[in-house]
Parts: C-alpha cells; sequence; structure tokens
C-alpha cells in the first residue's frame, strides 16, 4: 500500500473538528510501502537509523521541526534539519492527533498501561480505576522499575491511597489541573505542566487534607510507552508489513 493509504486506515475514518497536525511532512505520500519505523521524535538520529534500516515511511508521534503546527521557523537549528530532512530517501508523516483522539480510544494512554501494567479499569480516554488502592509512591516505583523513567516526580502526599487517576500524558499544559481540582480523581499522571498553575494547587490541596497528587513523568517519557505498544500492534496487524519502533532516547542527561 502507499504511505497514504496507511496513514488513511490508520486514523480510520475519524474527523476532528479542527485542522489535523496528522499530515505527510516530508516525501512522497503515494510511495509504495513496505518498511515502516516508527518514533516518539523524529531526532537526526532516529531519522539516520530509519534510512539505515532502509525504511520506505517514517511516522512520528512528535514534530519534527520544533513547532506544533509545522509552522516556519528561522533559526539555525531549523533551517539545518530541513536541509537534512530533506535528502531523506522515505515519507515522514506525523501521527498525532488521531492517536490520541480517534474513533475508539486513547492509543497512548491505552499503550502507557498495557506496559505498566496495572490492574483496572480504563475507560478508554483519560479515566483509569486501580482494582486495588495503591500509594502515589508505588504508582511512582513502577513507573520507573517498569518503564524506565528516570524522573517520577510527585507533587502532594506520596503516601496518598488512590484507585482513580487521571491520564493526561504529553503535555498537560497550562490549566491542565483545572478540571482535576473539581472532579472525584484523586491522581493526575502527567508529562510537564506549569509549575505555579498547576503543581502549586495540587500542593494546597495536599495541605489543606484534600485527597489531589500528580505525577509528572516527562512529556516524551510518558509518551513513548504508547507509541512503542502502537508499532507492535500494527506488526500484528500488518504481517505484509516489516515495522518496527525507534527509540528516541532520554531527552534530559541528570546529575547524581
Amino acid at each position: 500500500m502507499t504511505a497514504r493509504e496507511l496513514m488513511e486506515q490508520l486514523i480510520g475514518g475519524a474527523t476532528l473538528n479542527r485542522p489535523t497536525v496528522d499530515t505527510c511532512k516530508h516525501g512522497d505520500p503515494e510511495k509504495e510501502v513496505r518498511k515502516v519505523a516508527l518514533c516518539m521524535t523524529a531526532t537526526p538520529e532516529v531519522l539516520n537509523k530509519a534510512k539505515e534500516w532502509g525504511a520506505d515511511m517514517v511516522i512520528t508521534h512528535e514534530p519534527t521541526f520544533h513547532d506544533h503546527f509545522e509552522n516556519p521557523r528561522g533559526d539555525a537549528v531549523t533551517l539545518k534539519k530541513r536541509e537534512f530532512v530533506a535528502e531523506l530517501p522515505f515519507t515522514l508523516y506525523r501521527f498525532h492527533d488521531f492517536i490520541h483522539w480517534g474513533v475508539d480510544f486513547d492509543h497512548i494512554n491505552e499503550g502507557f498501561l498495557r506496559l505498566v501494567g496495572w490492574k483496572g479499569t480504563f475507560d478508554g480516554r483519560c479515566g483509569f480505576t486501580l482494582e486495588t488502592p495503591t500509594t502515589v509512591y508505588e504508582l511512582a516505583k513502577s513507573v520507573k522499575e517498569v518503564l524506565g523513567i528516570r524522573h517520577p516526580r510527585i507533587i502532594g502526599n506520596p503516601d496518598l491511597l488512590v484507585t482513580k487517576i487521571d491520564m493526561m500524558l504529553g503535555a498537560g499544559g497550562s490549566g491542565a489541573a483545572d478540571n482535576f481540582l473539581g472532579d472525584d480523581n484523586q491522581l493526575m499522571i502527567t508529562g510537564e505542566i506549569c509549575e505555579w498553575r498547576d503543581g502549586e494547587p495540587i500542593r494546597d490541596a495536599s495541605q489543606f487534607g484534600i485527597p489531589k497528587a500528580m505525577l509528572v513523568l516527562g512529556h516524551c517519557a510518558c509518551e513513548a510507552p504508547g507509541m512503542k505498544v502502537y508499532a507492535a500492534d500494527m506488526a500484528e496487524k500488518y504481517p505484509a508489513l516489516e515495522v518496527i519502533y525507534i527509540e528516541s532516547g532520554e531527552l534530559f542527561s541528570y546529575v547524581d
């Protein structure tokens, strides 16, 4: 099939009430594809690995050119990357909106939950209910040990027992905690926040004895498991294609 046909099948007829970023960013959408590589972020290292592997198509979750809508940027780094991408032999697609807001459920949240292995009920979108009440600390520890996320950060009481979780993986964004503060979920799991806007209300809640806590995992770190699982599901669904997942690696370095 062509790259365009594959993306149409992955989107599955879903629609949004706004323009989508899930479009072809480089190459020929009519290119026949047999080898497909998925990644979280299309870094130069990832793209070189895809080229060496012989990919016909790369599907990335995050933007390639440092802007969510891929708007033109004139800085030296973005210009260098555009020159680099222009020479690549494969077709490059973004897959962000519909993997989150497809016709059935949020594949990124679902993939995270499958890999971390928590027992409970997922509502298909953002809500997860644990089968057994568990402390925030134990959940954070399992994320670190099972998923290899090195930097789980807890806001609020680490010993708070929780069952109802609000999944806001990736960029919760400023104001992400607003709905959470007014609902009956006890824990929000997210990637990145505005600390004074979203973190401080959770700290206040904890100090008032209100059962709210937040687990902040890093944007790419918490969404990458979902892309990895999706690649494995694609390989099973499309046996005629070779499908791999290429790790983007950790964004940060750490001082021990």
